[in-house]
């Protein structure tokens, strides 16, 4: 979403704004403005000054003196850390999943999988388009930047990075709706028997929907825009509203995240309120058949807690989005805020792999396995090396 120089987000225009005039160069206009009679990459690139656009049109930005070269690639490590980060812990909640044998494979740990899939897919969009991009616009002059900017607008690279932006969104939203569910029947019908069949129907529904979600804005291509975003490095949609018809689109585009959200946490409510009434059950009742129906509750309580702390992050992560785009309607939105935005909703990738190592013992036992045979193979590494035998 473009801001234009009174701050607020213009959907249907390249940032290409002239300060004197207020004259925009549309996506596909051929009407070209020079460079030197606008002011531009200040307002998007959150690491340049002002003079920028004067001072280095055709020089590099990492040689440009107007911008802080320690900004980006600070941020460039940052980001590099969170995509490592991402990739390295998921993969072990994949091995996680698929080690042992296959009757051990329950429900909630193919659901965990699956979810680490979602994941993944931030890690390899950090990779593979934000990281090269942040490189890239270091080595590129202001001028550069601006027409790349325009030549990459409502191609089908934007369509399928916007795609694929949304996808890392939604997928992860609809995989702790169904974990809500699931927890909920899991509570209200408690029974010893995991059908891990049932549930790869349902994941394979889920993805189906998560993507379909995904694609929702290439849908309607009078209404949607898809631009590359070079204030945040990435390729993301963005909407007009002039007509009614327009503001059904957005609405559906709000109810393809919100109305999850709001079925998820009703459940999570709704679970809750059944583990307190199990409780209360629990002191009155003692017959063999309440006992064990209290132990299937019991385990499934943890499996809950577990889950209201994922939904808690997934919420705290993609509010500031809700804020800042709140912000920009009302025109003060900024660049630094909409980066802040657009990554820290990524972040909720990295943040499940901490709670299953704080409260999943089966991840906890995996992980000290992982590390004692990590080392043991160094250890009989080193030993090799050094002629030595080899201690176990």
């Amino acid at each position: 979403m473009l801001m234009d120089d009174v701050g607020k987000f213009n959907f249907t225009e390249i940032p290409a704004t002239d300060p004197v005039n207020n004259h925009s160069v549309v996506a596909n206009s051929t009407e070209i403005i020079p460079l030197q009679n606008q002011k531009w990459t200040n307002k998007w690139n959150t690491f340049c000054s002002y003079e920028t656009d004067q001072v280095c049109a055709d020089i590099p930005l990492n040689q440009c003196p107007t911008c802080s070269q320690y900004s980006f690639w600070i941020f460039f490590a940052l980001i590099g850390f969170l995509a490592i980060w991402i990739l390295c812990s998921n993969s072990f909640v994949i091995a996680f999943v698929i080690n042992g044998k296959r009757e051990h494979r329950t429900s909630l740990k193919y659901l965990k999988g699956s979810l680490a899939v979602t994941d993944l897919l931030t890690g390899v969009l950090l990779v593979c388009v934000a990281l090269p991009n942040i490189v890239w616009t270091t080595q590129v002059t202001s001028e550069e930047l601006y027409f790349e900017t325009r030549k990459r607008a409502e191609t089908i690279v934007a369509i399928l990075g916007s795609s694929y932006f949304m996808l890392v969104l939604t997928s992860t939203l609809y995989h702790l709706v169904l974990m809500s569910y699931n927890r909920f029947v899991a509570i209200k019908w408690p029974s010893p028997q995991n059908k891990p069949k049932k549930l790869k129907r349902k994941l394979m529904v889920l993805w189906i929907l998560a993507i379909v979600a995904a694609s929702y804005p290439a849908w309607f291509p009078g209404s949607f825009h898809f631009y590359y975003m070079y204030f945040t490095f990435l390729y993301l949609p963005n909407i007009t509203i002039k007509s009614p018809n327009q503001l059904l689109q957005a609405f559906g585009l709000f109810m393809i995240i919100a109305l999850p959200y709001l079925v998820m946490t009703g459940f999570t409510i709704a679970t809750a309120i059944l583990i307190r009434r199990a409780n209360r059950n629990a002191r009155e009742q003692l017959s063999e058949s309440i006992r064990v129906r209290n132990q299937i509750i019991h385990r499934e309580k943890a499996a809950y807690k577990t889950l209201a702390i994922m939904e808690l992050g997934f919420t705290v992560t993609l509010l500031p989005g809700l804020i800042v785009l709140a912000l920009t309607y009302t025109g003060h939105g900024h660049s630094i805020a909409y980066i802040f935005m657009t990554y820290s909703a990524l972040c909720n990738s990295a943040i499940n792999v901490l709670i299953y190592r704080a409260r999943d013992q089966e991840f906890q036992k995996f992980m000290k396995q992982v590390s004692e045979k990590s080392k043991r193979t160094i250890r009989s590494s080193f030993h090799k090396q050094n002629g030595s035998p080899v201690v176990v």
